[in-house]
Formats: structure tokens, sequence, C-alpha cells
């Protein structure tokens, strides 16, 4: 079994991987809005399906961007319950 640093180190380490796939999924949301504001400039209002594809993909990345505070909040109690048992 790892040592209590080590399973610290891995947390933490997961915590960040969390941390930038929140960032990339923000980025990609805004990526998302970008691409349905030119494709309803570019078909000027004809373009409704489409838009409405687009709108899932950018409320599919917002929410997953939203889903990984819960996710961090629960390594961070688990890096404090190591930390206690390694007490």
């Amino acid at each position: 079994m790892a040592s209590a640093a080590e399973m610290i180190a891995r947390l933490a380490a997961a915590g960040q991987k969390l941390t930038e796939a929140q960032a990339k999924a923000a980025a990609a949301a805004q990526d998302a809005n970008e691409a349905r504001t030119l494709v309803a400039g570019a078909l000027e209002g004809a373009s409704g399906q489409l838009v409405g594809v687009l709108d899932s993909v950018r409320a599919s990345m917002t929410q997953a961007a939203g889903s990984v505070a819960p996710a961090q909040h629960g390594i961070q109690e688990t890096i404090a319950k190591v930390q206690a048992l390694g007490n």
C-alpha cells in the first residue's frame, strides 16, 4: 500500500488534473458559443437546428465545467482524512 505522502501526492495531482479539465471545458463552452454566433450570423436566422445543436454542446461543456467542484471537494476531504490518519 502507498504511504500517506504518496497518496496525498497522487490525490493532489488528480485535483490539478480536474482543475485543468475544468478550464478546458469552460474554454470549450466559450468556443461553442462563438461558433453559434458565427453560424447564426452567417445563416441569418435560418440556422435553427444547427444553432440548437451548438447550444446543446455549449450547455454540456458548461455543465462539465461545473461538475468539477464536487469532485475537487471530495479530493480535498480525502486528503484531509489521509493526513489525519497519517498523524
